[in-house]
């Protein structure tokens, strides 16, 4: 949970992530088996940098969506100031 407005920090993670994700997961594996495994650390902290930023764009609104084909909705004002 959120500590303010009740919104969590990270969603879901989008399955299409991992079409970048595990390869660069494969690459670093190798880099690491062939003796560099410095250059693989970086790729596997970069890999975890993409989930990451994903996970992150994917949080929950912090205000319901009506469900109806309403697109002039305005969102729930929260108190503060633009």
């Amino acid at each position: 949970m959120a500590s303010s407005g009740g919104r969590r920090h990270f969603g879901r993670v989008d399955p299409f992530c991992l079409f970048m994700v595990l390869p660069l997961v494969v690459i670093a594996g190798i880099l690491i088996w062939g003796g560099l495994a410095w250059v693989g650390i970086v790729v596997i902290v970069c890999a975890a940098i993409v989930v990451v930023v994903d996970s992150w764009t994917n949080r929950p609104l912090p205000f319901e969506v009506p469900e109806d084909d309403d697109y002039d909705y305005d969102p729930p004002r929260t108190g503060r100031r633009a």
